[in-house]
């Protein structure tokens, strides 16, 4: 049965032993980063801290940092290949949510002078960080005002005062800003915090620019997601979230704060220091009893690597089969290169001259992610770091299989190795590169591979435990 709430996963964490519970006091400041980064380095359990000083409410950090606890969340086989054709799966078949009027999320309404941010144990997870960041695992939803269409993704917030936090606007809610700002009118934002585990996997599969995280999340379930409309502004939210912060973006960018930096998922301090939009909040709903959730960034392995691997993944995956690239098989954004700058696209097989040259320029004219791509041939499996670096080694050469780009391209702003004064988005401007590791139209032909005979294989097999080899 699919998880309705953040609470059902929880409990199941527990019977599995994928959860610790931390009953001692901790420091929300530094403490609770320093343990987390322990933590994601051993790929310890799931950490639900009890006993946060200054706060009662609980915090979950690490929920879905395993592949084996994101495979618990949505329902699937604990490893990669199988996850990423469920999440795939979700979205080619999305299921519509459906509206519902009594949600659990709202149980408790707080607007006017109750709206308090402080209220909730957010950690200041680095030293450098100005301030603590509410925002590291909040579903921030938004409208397109042209489409009417929900857009759901994770974007960071910093806590600017009791009821305003400053959002990172890039990526797809930074378009649908601009739109709002063309037009002269606010941007209703509604942040979630604490969805299933569905949703939180949903909203980072990085579809297509209109297409419905909210659907996705169902697919996954197998059933429809149950959603709310809010208190104050006119969105919907998934009905059994712990937390929903409700605003808006005024127009007025006089109204807006600095922001950044912060301790990002490339493992260094990112995003230009400077005045970004301003998310005023109108109502705090939540559950009688919230949980918090968040996680603590930083470079590879961690919480977020996977909900982005999986989910950068996904997107590239289903913008290439849309894109109806011939030959193209399968996609995976590499975990250690951050889920966002390496990709590694399977064609099955190449129709033609430069097929694998049309599948680097597909994505990267899809997509600002995969500074790096890499296209090899079915014989190699994407999620063996050893099979793509022998490809790498033993199909390439330099001059006639490398791409290199103009530095005009979108990227990241969050990408270090970009020049500061190329970082801030929209005018986010890098380089990027793509390998042909694949052996076909090379002008020749390669030398036979070294492989056993079946039957020499067979026989080895047979005998396998005569030789006391295991």
């Amino acid at each position: 049965m699919p998880f309705q709430d953040l609470r059902e996963f929880i409990d199941r964490l527990d019977k599995e032993g994928e959860l610790a519970r931390v009953k001692v006091e901790v420091d929300p400041k530094y403490e609770i980063g320093v343990i987390m980064r322990k933590v994601f380095d051993q790929r310890g359990k799931a950490v639900l801290f009890e006993n946060v000083a200054g706060h009662h409410m609980p915090l979950l950090c690490g929920a879905m940092d395993t592949y084996n606890r994101y495979a618990l969340g949505i329902g699937s086989p604990p490893e990669v290949r199988a996850i990423l054709e469920k999440t795939v799966a979700a979205a080619r078949h999305p299921l519509p949510p459906v509206l519902v009027n009594d949600a659990p999320c709202q149980e408790r309404v707080l607007t006017g002078e109750e709206v308090n941010l402080y209220d909730f144990p957010v950690p200041l997870w680095h030293h450098l960080d100005p301030g603590p960041f509410i925002g590291t695992l909040g579903n921030v939803i938004t409208k397109d005002p042209e489409t009417g269409k929900h857009n759901a993704g994770i974007y960071r917030q910093q806590i600017q005062g009791k009821n305003k936090t400053g959002l990172l606007a890039t990526q797809q809610v930074g378009v649908i800003l601009q739109k709002y700002l063309d037009a002269g009118r606010p941007m209703p934002v509604a942040t979630v915090i604490g969805p299933n585990p569905a949703m939180l996997a949903s909203s980072c599969f990085h579809l297509p620019l209109g297409e419905d995280e909210f659907s996705a999340a169902g697919a996954l379930m197998g059933e429809p997601l149950k959603m709310v409309k809010c208190k104050t502004i006119d969105l919907e939210v998934p009905a059994h979230a712990e937390i929903v912060l409700e605003g808006e973006i005024p127009c007025d960018k006089s109204q807006w704060e600095m922001e950044g930096p912060f301790g990002e998922f490339t493992g260094y301090y990112g995003g230009v220091v400077g005045k970004k939009p301003s998310i005023i909040l109108k109502a705090i709903t939540s559950r009688a009893d919230p949980i918090f959730q968040a996680t603590m960034e930083g470079k590879p392995p961690s919480e977020s690597t996977t909900l982005r691997t999986i989910g950068h993944s996904t997107g590239a995956w289903i913008k290439l089969e849309k894109a109806k690239v011939p030959g193209f098989k399968r996609a995976y954004f590499s975990d250690m290169g951050c889920a966002v700058f390496m990709l590694i696209i399977a064609l099955e097989k190449q129709y033609y001259q430069g097929n694998a040259r049309q599948a680097i320029m597909a994505h990267w004219s899809m997509s600002h992610v995969g500074k790096w791509v890499i296209v090899v041939d079915d014989d190699i499996d994407i999620f063996d770091r050893a099979q793509v670096e022998w490809a790498l080694a033993t199909r390439v050469q330099p001059h006639r299989d490398i791409i290199i780009t103009d530095n005009l391209q979108p990227g990241t702003n969050l990408d270090p190795s970009i020049h500061p004064d190329d970082r801030p988005f929209p005018a986010t401007r890098c380089s990027r590169i793509g390998i042909d590791a694949t052996k076909q139209f090379k002008g020749f032909d390669f030398p036979p591979e070294i492989k056993s005979r079946p039957e020499d294989v067979e026989k080895v097999e047979s005998r396998w435990k005569e030789y006391g080899l295991d």
